[in-house]
């Protein structure tokens, strides 16, 4: 797993502060951000597993929604149908459905969108 979280996030720090599962807890948060979340791995055989990919963006903007899709879209052109082959491992990663969502944040000055995708891993 570490050899996708850091294949995901080399798609994704150039566009934007990316973070595994949550924001670290002992530093000020700096908006805006993604948090990369693995929430299942489905296994299929002894070759390839399907992983359900959770890629979560965060900004403070209120209600100027500009930066945050403008992220969003980014990343989703970065991920949707991105092919990986290496001495490790061969990845396939496409939308699941639905594929883009926005959550609602305690905050009302939060804004939060999902994009979930599948990982096909086929490891060698």
């Amino acid at each position: 797993m570490i050899n996708l979280y850091t294949l995901i996030n080399s798609q994704i720090e150039n566009i934007c502060s990316c973070f595994v599962d949550h924001y670290p807890e002992d530093e000020d948060k700096v908006y805006p951000y993604v948090e990369i979340k693995f929430p299942n791995i489905l296994p299929h055989n002894s070759y390839w597993e399907n992983v359900l990919m959770e890629i979560e963006v965060w900004d403070n903007k209120g209600t100027d929604i500009r930066e945050i899709e403008g992220l969003v879209d980014l990343i989703d052109s970065k991920l949707k149908n991105l092919r990986y082959n290496d001495s490790f491992f061969n990845v396939s990663i496409q939308r699941n459905t639905p594929y883009r969502l926005s959550l609602p944040d305690p905050e009302i000055h939060i804004q939060r969108r999902q994009l979930r995708y599948i990982a096909t891993v086929y490891s060698k």
